[in-house]
């Protein structure tokens, strides 16, 4: 019995250890991130990221990107289709849809999350940067500010794309 005891309390403070460690991790990864409260929230929100390593969250981040990316694409393709789409509003919508969001979602983070898999980290980082880039080409599609709903996802998108890539940028 005595030996179980030592082995549980050897086990115990193990786990306890990786559990500290983890916030911790999180927050010297995200300490010089230009986003660093979005960097922290977006990691910790994530249940996966309580067990991973700098790798696995670098990954949450591409995930993340993904998830708030898609969530824009969606968007536009609703907003297009809510509008009747004449020629003026295919060509803003249409490239913001096509040649934006569709790269990044069918090209751009399918090959920054293969690229970051296989170390390949500057590859990685120029398709992350691809999707930063999409997020103002598909803003300039509107003279002016643009529909203030879609600025701020384009924002939104722009920021968690950037703040990927700035972790990504911690493995070069």
């Amino acid at each position: 019995m005595n030996n179980f005891m030592k082995l549980f309390s050897i086990f115990l403070f193990i786990q306890i250890q990786i559990a500290l460690s983890q916030p911790n991790l999180i927050q010297q990864l995200c300490k010089t991130n230009r986003y660093q409260p979005l960097c922290v929230s977006t990691l910790n929100l994530d249940p996966r990221s309580k067990t991973s390593d700098l790798q696995g969250l670098a990954s949450i981040s591409v995930d993340a990107t993904t998830k708030k990316t898609n969530e824009t694409l969606t968007y536009l393709i609703s907003v297009y289709r809510g509008i009747g789409g004449g020629r003026e509003d295919f060509e803003k919508y249409g490239t913001c849809i096509d040649q934006d969001y569709g790269a990044s979602v069918n090209r751009y983070l399918p090959a920054a999350l293969a690229n970051l898999k296989a170390k390949k980290y500057s590859d990685a980082i120029s398709n992350m940067q691809s999707v930063v880039g999409a997020t103002g080409d598909c803003q300039n599609q509107f003279a002016g500010p643009g529909p203030l709903p879609l600025t701020q996802r384009n924002k939104a998108v722009h920021d968690i794309a950037d703040m990927t890539t700035d972790i990504i940028k911690t493995f070069v």
